[in-house]
């Protein structure tokens, strides 16, 4: 299968004013799709088409992906320990054109691509994005939470006390938080992130875009009892809501969040964590994790 495959009458029409356009030199930044392999920009396979070399993540990956669509164009690795150094930067001439390209996603989110982006712009040679899948504003647009503000963090300090610390630095934050965790490492992330945030309402995305794509939503007690019976699989975004006071918790969720403290939380701890987090009551809250002990 290949790019031909895509190429009904409308398409070969736009295909054809595409060949047409005159990219001018410099460096492409070319968002790839981030799992089902359709979701790319005819302009991104354009320029794709158009340039010298194609620097890429890993170029195993973006082999297969530039085989379906019958792109044959020189690839040269480009990673976070080669991008700034002479094994990329000498190939760039100020006449020729380039397309930097990630594993899956926007480069340089998450991604390589900052180091030689900047060092192009020192060179003066042209930067030019070309926009497409990112993972994160996938998620967060199907998650259910609020997208008027946001802040993406991506992956967190994996160390348990370095991760306790980054969440009491964002605990007083009212804006939704975004992450990325791997499978190994997210029942830790939503134990840590209960601990010090609160049960905060959460959604949990996997696969995205692809055929097992899977948004778990609810509070992250209720998340933490899911991932507790069933083995996590793939990577996750993680969007929590922000801290917010006035935010209505009922008795369930309360008792729910006391369940969780409770497994590795003393009474006091755990009560003064609630009461805490939601400005509720001490006395009301340890009368209830005394009735659930």
């Amino acid at each position: 299968m290949h790019y031909a495959f895509f190429e009904p009458q409308l398409l070969k029409q736009l295909s054809a004013k595409l060949s047409q356009q005159k990219n001018k030199p410099g460096l492409y930044l070319v968002a790839t799709p981030i799992g089902n392999i359709f979701d790319i920009s005819l302009r991104a396979l354009q320029i794709l088409n158009d340039v010298d070399i194609i620097f890429a993540e890993d170029t195993r990956n973006s082999r297969i992906l530039l085989n379906v669509y019958n792109i044959q164009k020189p690839l040269i690795a480009c990673h976070e320990f080669n991008e700034a150094d002479d094994t990329v930067v000498s190939k760039i001439k100020a006449d020729k054109k380039y397309a930097l390209i990630s594993d899956a996603g926007t480069p340089g989110i998450s991604d390589p691509g900052y180091r030689l982006v900047n060092w192009c712009i020192e060179h003066d040679i042209n930067v030019t994005p070309i926009p497409g899948a990112c993972a994160f504003i996938t998620g967060l647009s199907a998650s259910g939470m609020p997208t008027d503000s946001f802040t993406f963090y991506g992956f967190i300090p994996p160390k348990e006390n370095a991760r306790l610390e980054f969440f009491n630095s964002i605990k007083s934050r009212k804006e939704v938080s975004i992450f990325l965790e791997s499978p190994k490492r997210i029942i830790a992330f939503l134990n840590d992130a209960i601990t010090i945030l609160g049960n905060r309402k959460c959604c949990a995305c996997r696969e995205l875009t692809k055929l097992h794509e899977t948004f778990h939503r609810g509070t992250i007690s209720k998340l933490i009892d899911f991932f507790n019976k069933n083995e996590p699989i793939g990577e996750f975004v993680i969007i929590l809501n922000g801290n917010n006071q006035n935010e209505q918790i009922t008795d369930e969720e309360i008792e729910s969040h006391l369940r969780e403290l409770i497994k590795t939380h003393s009474i006091k701890d755990a009560v003064k964590i609630i009461s805490d987090t939601y400005d509720l009551s001490k006395k009301d809250v340890y009368k209830k994790a005394l009735e659930i002990k």
